[in-house]
């Protein structure tokens, strides 16, 4: 960030992904930042070609870049985004700046690379041969949503509770697949309690959230596997690479050693391995 003074402040960003915002929850916290939502951005490094980066949907103001309204997609290195008057760059270079005066607000974000990690799989995974899916069927997300209020407190509380925890990782469900999942599982919990509380109405409502959320994640799911398919046929490895850890996700709440989630490991870590050889070679 670049103070008034030009003292300016870079942020890493520490693992596979940060969020922004001015949650005291985000990776990248600027409380002071109005112009944020409580997590606005996404920003997941790819290396030499830049940083995959997602806005919050919803979100009061719009993330601009070039001037235009931007959503999410892949970004080179140097790329500044506007929120109102509130400048973000993401950088993998260390960068000076000069006392000149007044400047907008700079947040700049530094990629921290795992040499050894994408060593780790290159060797377990470049020269092995993607298993066949032949005749495993793709699990059902929800199978258990006959959900039931905790015992030992009030029904009416907990519901609000439990309800607020919803909201809130269904708001994350753009960030964080496994949210959106665990809000259908927390509305259908907030339902039941809803129930034993005696307000029905309310309890009708978590039940429309409930098969809302699940019915965008169920569609979400089934275009993901479409589009793993198709880039596996084609031998697009990154946008495979994309696909299969957005289906772990969705995946990771699955008891048991189910077929389907056994064969997207597999799959997810030959593909990380053969993509990260792509971009090597070039």
């Amino acid at each position: 960030m670049v103070q008034p003074d030009g003292t300016q402040e870079r942020f890493p960003i520490e693992g596979a992904q940060a969020t922004v915002g001015k949650s005291g929850t985000a990776a990248i916290s600027i409380p002071t930042a109005s112009e944020l939502e409580l997590e606005h951005l996404l920003i997941a490094p790819r290396g030499k070609e830049g940083c995959w980066v997602s806005t919050s949907q919803g979100a009061l103001t719009p993330t601009m870049l070039k001037g235009k309204p931007f959503t999410s997609g892949m970004v080179p290195w140097g790329s500044e985004f506007a929120i109102g008057k509130l400048r973000i760059r993401v950088t993998n270079k260390r960068a000076s700046v000069k006392k000149e005066g007044q400047v907008s607000p700079v947040i700049l974000l530094a990629a921290v690379v795992v040499i050894a990690l994408a060593a780790y799989v290159f060797l377990q995974g470049g020269t092995e041969s993607l298993p066949s899916a032949e005749g495993i069927e793709p699990p059902e997300l929800f199978t258990n949503l006959a959900g039931s209020c905790p015992e030992g407190g009030d029904p009416g509380t907990q519901a609000q509770q439990i309800e607020y925890r919803a909201h809130s990782r269904g708001d994350r469900y753009r960030y964080n697949l496994r949210d959106g999942v665990q809000a259908v599982q927390l509305y259908d919990q907030a339902a039941a309690c809803y129930r034993s509380a005696g307000n029905t109405s309310q309890a009708e409502e978590m039940v429309r959230q409930r098969d809302e959320m699940k019915d965008t994640i169920e569609s979400d799911y089934a275009a993901r596997r479409l589009r793993l398919h198709h880039a596996l046929q084609t031998e697009d490895w990154e946008s495979a690479s994309v696909e299969t850890r957005s289906l772990a996700q969705l995946t990771s709440h699955l008891e048991g050693d189910d077929a389907y989630v056994t064969w997207l490991e597999r799959t997810r870590r030959i593909v990380q391995a053969r993509y990260d050889r792509m971009r090597e070679s070039r």
